[in-house]
């Protein structure tokens, strides 16, 4: 007998408790409904939906035909709902409690039976989460050793949930890091890992992680510090907060480790060739400015401009710092006066009367003062855009003619 089409996971729950299958929630969705997180990025999936159940494998998929087994021995299987995927672990003939120790880290290895309101926490970590610390569920044998990933599954935990690495994570890490190191998931699912630490609510604790154990100056030698924090701080875009955690390591050796998306690795190389912008800048003509210009937006330079500000206040404060904080001033002030004049152009270019009909209309020829009254009618169309019509910005340049007829510019011949 099939089952109806299920629409969460509190109503899967429902169904196998009924069938009399002790249900119990674990894992990312158990920790996303404790502590109510999204992530920062609405592009990624939600967290994942784990469910234990009082049964084996054949009983479980008797009951979900619609199930695929999607681990070795059907040691979990995955079901689709209209909340999304969710995955299922049969108990067997295994306890609970050795299921929940096996998830190796702390966060993973305590669950909720919500019909009873019974929790399971084998090795006492559910307090230790919900102090802000990330721990072991067993050191031995090393979890980091035993299955790699979890380097990445841990600095995951740690961004999304706000947590700090215990003295025993790291001290597992570290002693697992030679061995695991032959083995770690690389490329494009290292790369999805990281995309979601970069855009969870606090990407430098798990960043921190992979610093401190020796994972990411294994794989990016030389990356800056700065950037754990920094990715954060230069808004929503991913190949900023991209290139943030890269700078510093050899930019075209980690897309190249990291498969990067081909759009996405050029976003970031052309980010690291124009940062620090102050620097990038060699005068302050306008002809320099547009170069700048003609490879980035005005929300890429705002960005940039943003990063170069945080690294000058982060550095020691002495003659020298103030000095290029006064240059990008300069550099920002400039790019701000280029951005108002383009504005202003494309103001112009959209005005229901261009210039030979100002020039009819003043009676004068071609000059500056036909500059300045298209100046002026943008302006004008810019506090009115009703009034961007031919009979409307006609009247308006004969009352501005008429304040500035001291000076109409040469006659037409």
């Amino acid at each position: 007998m099939s089952t109806p089409p299920l629409q969460s996971p509190a109503e899967l729950c429902e169904c196998l408790e009924a069938r009399g299958i002790a249900t119990w929630s674990q894992g990312e969705g158990l920790l996303n409904d404790l502590q109510q997180q999204s992530s920062a990025d609405p592009i990624l999936e939600g967290p994942a939906i784990t469910l234990l159940c009082d049964v084996d494998a054949k009983g479980l998929l008797s009951f979900l035909p619609r199930a695929v087994v999607t681990a070795s021995h059907a040691r979990r299987v995955t079901l689709a709902t209209t909340s999304g995927p969710i995955d299922i672990f049969p108990i067997g003939d295994n306890s609970l409690e050795e299921i929940l120790i096996g998830f190796g880290l702390g966060p993973l290895a305590f669950a909720h039976r919500r019909v009873t309101e019974q929790w399971s926490d084998p090795s006492d970590v559910r307090a230790k989460f919900e102090d802000g610390v990330l721990d072991l569920a067993s050191s031995d044998p090393n979890p980091f050793t035993i299955a790699p990933r979890r380097y990445w599954i841990a600095a995951r935990l740690a961004a999304q949930f706000q947590l700090k690495p215990s003295a025993a994570v790291l001290a597992a890490a570290r002693d697992g890091l030679t061995e695991a190191l032959k083995r770690l998931p690389e490329a494009a699912p290292a790369r999805r890992e990281i995309h979601r630490i970069l855009f969870s609510p606090d990407p430098s604790l798990g960043l921190g992680f992979l610093h401190d154990s020796g994972i990411s100056p294994a794989l990016f030698p030389g990356l800056k510090r700065t950037g754990e924090k920094r990715a954060s701080q230069l808004g929503e875009s991913p190949a900023f907060r991209w290139a943030a955690w890269l700078e510093g390591t050899a930019t075209q050796r980690a897309i190249v480790r990291l498969r990067m998306p081909h759009a996405l690795a050029r976003r970031i190389e052309k980010i690291h060739r124009a940062h620090p912008i102050d620097r990038t800048i060699e005068s302050l003509r306008d002809g320099a400015t547009r170069k700048v210009l003609q490879r980035l937006d005005h929300e890429d330079v705002e960005r940039l401009v943003l990063w170069r500000r945080l690294d000058l206040e982060d550095t020691v404060q002495n003659e020298k710092t103030k000095l290029r904080l006064k240059r990008l001033d300069e550099v920002e002030a400039q790019f701000e006066k280029l951005r108002r004049n383009r504005e202003q152009s494309d103001q112009v270019r959209s005005l229901a009367l261009g210039g030979q009909a100002v020039m009819d209309a003043l009676g004068a020829g071609p000059g500056a003062h036909v500059g300045r009254a298209l100046a002026h009618l943008a302006q004008f169309v810019a506090e009115n855009p009703e009034a961007n019509q031919t009979e409307a910005l006609a009247a308006e340049l004969r009352d501005w003619a008429a304040k500035h007829a001291a000076n109409p510019g040469p006659k037409q011949r």
